[in-house]
């Protein structure tokens, strides 16, 4: 029987690894020659223990993506928190057309339907250039990430970042995503043609802090920043400005309740039937990460973001403000 080949792109990141354990995992293996693409040589080990060929793959580099989609049958693309995310998506989906990939699974964002979050919107783009492309395909639209307590560093310092308000978020653990890829690939017939929405339980911030410091047996405390302190720090970090500034208008209109449906949650069952478990829900997720979250209690922040230009700050509000009344 023929072998198929699955090439993941971030086979190292939360959820491109993720996705490799559960086709590791899930049985068949025997018929699949899983590739990881990553940026970095020194996780090659991790990936050949996985049962994973490791393969050099930078979406920068037009001839890296040429060489790591030949003779590959399906395709897992994610992309990092950069407008580049565009010409990087369609520099890997011309190469993987070229090559003959045959079916797509594509990591977007939210499939909330407002049009005022533009990162949400570049990913409806990459979608529709998908399915135009000739290949099948899978659509899956993570909700907020649990992940992101850790990732961003919200949590430190006994208290947890409030970035939006009392507004009522829906989230998911990144591991469920990328189970939820992973069954996709194998077993593309199912689940071609299918646009998924991930996400399986709803809380405000405080609810989150409520959820970590209830199980962990710690208070926890909110910690408000200003939408326009995040953006500042986080491109004084060296994160993409323009990205940036969708995640910083987002949180802004989350705060106004200015995004509706924030908060929708969707079927286990489809989840469950794909899988073969349940998703997590925040009890499931502090339950197994409730070491590192107790960890991350205990770290103090890593410096002052300093404060905004008040000239500067002011034009933001002022655009965000007109944003909110659709000019």
């Amino acid at each position: 029987m023929k072998r198929t080949n699955i090439l993941v792109v971030g086979a190292t990141g939360r959820v491109g690894g993720a996705a490799l354990r559960f086709l590791v995992e899930a049985g068949g293996a025997e018929n699949l020659a899983l590739f990881g693409g990553t940026r970095r040589p020194e996780s090659a080990s991790a990936l050949k223990d996985l049962g994973v060929t490791p393969v050099a793959l930078d979406l920068d580099d037009t001839a890296a993506v040429e060489a790591a989609v030949q003779g590959m049958d399906r395709l897992l693309l994610l992309t990092g928190y950069t407008v580049e995310m565009l010409r990087q998506s369609k520099r890997v989906l011309d190469a993987a057309r070229r090559a003959g990939i045959d079916h797509v699974v594509h990591i977007g964002a939210s499939g909330n339907p407002t049009s005022e979050v533009a990162h949400w919107g570049w990913h409806r783009m990459i979608e529709a250039y998908i399915e135009t492309a000739g290949f099948t395909w899978t659509h899956l639209q993570p909700e907020a990430f649990m992940q992101n307590l850790t990732g961003f560093a919200w949590l430190h310092d006994g208290a947890l970042t409030n970035l939006i308000g009392e507004a009522r978020w829906c989230w998911v653990d990144a591991e469920d995503v990328g189970a939820f890829a992973g069954a996709a690939l194998l077993d593309p017939r199912r689940w071609g043609g299918e646009v998924v929405r991930l996400g399986y339980d709803a809380a405000t911030m405080a609810g989150v802090a409520k959820h970590v410091g209830g199980q962990i047996g710690r208070a926890v405390s909110l910690r408000p920043q200003s939408p326009y302190d995040f953006y500042q720090a986080a491109v004084a970090s060296g994160a993409d400005p323009a990205y940036m500034a969708c995640v910083r208008d987002q949180f802004v209109m989350n705060a106004r309740f200015a995004i509706p449906g924030t908060d929708e949650t969707f079927d286990p069952e489809r989840f469950a039937s794909a899988v073969g478990r349940v998703p997590a829900t925040w009890k499931d997720f502090v339950a197994r990460e409730r070491a590192q979250l107790e960890r991350r209690l205990g770290d103090r922040a890593g410096g002052d973001p300093g404060p905004i230009a008040a000239g500067s700050a002011h034009r933001e509000k002022t655009r965000l403000r007109n944003l909110d009344r659709g000019r």
